[in-house]
């Protein structure tokens, strides 16, 4: 299993529904074409999203850093002016505790 990274994007204030929208249509077609909205073949596999009102979540797992490289330079040329994102390792708490937790019984 590779680094599971949580992406979150947040819709900056004053962008249009225009540029929202175009931003949305180069999405899906990256989303489409190769199966993550980053537009990389490889090294980067799309786990699940999840939307709100003021943006949402991406949950990817990276398993090449040059193609997570790659992935956020296509979301910097193709998404930055409609949202601000940050990507964030994150671990499996309930597998790294497991220990801890059946030790406490």
């Amino acid at each position: 299993m590779g680094q599971m990274y949580l992406q979150k994007f947040v819709y900056r204030d004053g962008v249009t529904k225009a540029d929202i929208d175009a931003a949305w249509a180069e999405a899906f077609r990256a989303m489409a074409r190769t199966g993550n909205y980053g537009n990389v073949d490889k090294g980067v596999a799309h786990q699940k999203s999840l939307g709100t009102a003021w943006g949402g979540y991406v949950l990817i797992e990276v398993d090449d850093p040059d193609s997570f490289a790659a992935y956020q330079v296509f979301h910097m040329q193709n998404y930055a002016h409609v949202v601000h994102i940050t990507w964030e390792p994150v671990y499996d708490m309930d597998r790294a505790f497991a220990g801890a937790v059946a030790a406490a019984l």
